[in-house]
């Protein structure tokens, strides 16, 4: 669902906006929670983007070394009360800007766009709080498909080429899998020399949503338990690997020495970013690897998430819905799409069940070894051989040793055992440089994944 080609235009900077219009809006865009982390100093003004029918929208595509950020602007003439309408930036050059991504002439423009002609805007509201892209709540959007509303997701960074979370979520919805947001459009335009760069989403709303990861930290606050919720997770997850492997086949396989060499590189640049708190493990760590890369095959790879945690999940009336498939946005596009093991996935879910204990304060300790156990039983349960080769224990060092040959559930339970500590790994150097108060968190979770596997 889309217009025409000649719908969007796309010109140069200075096209329709004035050199003091981008120049407020460059001073500006650092600012925000969505421009992304690590970059400094101030975005060039590269392109404008138009949607016919919206002559005070303009779609502004900054650059900042090889990152393209999108900055929709409503563009008005100054004098009008300009402070009062959503997202005011301020005034220059006799008109007044605001934010797009929380002003709905900017909504109804990129709606326009994806094909959805004359929105009812009521009750739409853009997500507050939100990192990386702007989400807005349209709940009285409702083309087929949709019948409580939509949600068009705004894509902040911009790349020439498919995007995953809109290739990914229409082949998933053409393919009937029911366990994510249906797709109901997008927002593409022609860049100069790039393929056509997707802007943005639209997506079915979920009724009666609540936010995985806030769901479980409330559970974990009132001493609830997560496990029958957990499980369910587990379920859909295992469907969605299923219905990835039919939607966007590959024939991929693991190198088994590239995929070791690379998580023994990430631990070693991890124990040197964060040596005070990691130093200790390195011999740990290293033994962990060294078991895998003795058990490791060439087993098949597929499309997954990969980005899979709590927060990336919503809980509403029809149960679990797996969103975001956008990986990180900072990463090249090739990067976030290539073939991989659906077991980081699942670590990425296993180790956020530890957050949602730490961070709602769970009283019981067995609280997160019991969602986690429960969310693995339930996705092997459908899987079968858990992606990488059979069951086995939650990866978390809780089997008992064997000196056996490997099976494929001792594989399956090495494979995510590494991944395991690989997240780990990443979310203690993540913490130190970012919330310190946090790094016993992950740390706490390292030193149970070695325990007694030390000697291995």
């Amino acid at each position: 669902m889309s217009l025409g080609p000649d719908a969007v235009r796309v010109v140069p900077a200075g096209s329709h906006l004035p050199a003091d219009v981008t120049d407020l809006v460059a001073a500006w865009a650092p600012g925000r929670r969505w421009f992304p982390g690590g970059l400094t100093g101030r975005p060039t003004p590269w392109l404008e983007v138009t949607v016919d029918g919206s002559p005070d929208v303009v779609l502004a595509l900054l650059r900042m070394a090889d990152t393209v950020l999108q900055v929709p602007l409503v563009v008005t003439p100054a004098g009008r009360d300009e402070h009062a309408a959503p997202g005011y930036i301020g005034t220059a050059a006799g008109v007044a800007v605001h934010d797009g991504g929380v002003h709905p002439a900017a909504w109804a423009a990129l709606l326009h766009a994806a094909g959805v002609a004359a929105p009812d805007l009521t009750g739409g509201h853009a997500i507050a709080g939100e990192q990386s892209n702007t989400s807005v709540v349209l709940p009285a959007v409702r083309p087929d498909g949709a019948p409580h509303g939509a949600m068009l997701k705004i894509l902040r960074t911009v790349a020439g080429g498919d995007h995953p979370d809109v290739t990914v979520p229409q082949a998933l919805t053409a393919a009937g899998f029911a366990g994510t947001p249906r797709f109901l459009g997008a927002v593409e335009a022609a860049l100069p020399g790039s393929a056509p760069a997707h802007l943005a989403v639209l997506a079915a709303l979920v009724p009666d949503a609540r936010d995985g990861f806030e769901l479980a930290c409330e559970h974990a606050r009132r001493g609830e338990p997560m496990d029958a919720l957990a499980a369910e997770l587990g379920t859909v997850v295992a469907h969605l690997h299923a219905a990835l492997r039919v939607a966007l086949p590959t024939t991929a396989t693991l190198d088994p020495t590239a995929f070791v060499a690379g998580l023994r590189t990430r631990a070693s640049a991890a124990v040197e970013a964060a040596p005070a708190a990691l130093e200790a493990h390195a011999g740990a760590v290293a033994r962990v690897l060294d078991d895998l890369e003795a058990r490791l095959a060439a087993v098949p790879l597929q499309r997954i998430h990969g980005d899979l945690h709590l927060g990336q999940a919503l809980y509403g009336a029809d149960g679990w819905q797996v969103l975001d498939f956008e990986g990180e946005p900072q990463r090249p596009v090739a990067e976030r799409t290539a073939p991989d093991l659906p077991l980081r996935d699942v670590a990425g879910v296993l180790r956020s069940f530890g957050y949602a204990a730490a961070v709602g304060g769970a009283a019981d300790p067995s609280w997160e070894a019991r969602a986690r156990q429960a969310f693995l039983a339930a996705y092997r349960a459908v899987d079968g051989d858990g992606g990488d080769g059979g069951g086995g224990d939650d990866g978390d060092g809780d089997a008992a040793p064997s000196d056996a040959a490997p099976s494929d559930a001792a594989l399956s339970d090495a494979v995510l055992r590494a991944l395991v500590l690989d997240k780990a790994l990443y979310e203690v150097v993540y913490e130190t440089r970012q919330r310190p108060h946090w790094v016993h968190i992950p740390l706490r979770a390292i030193e149970e994944l070695l325990t007694d596997r030390t000697s291995r």
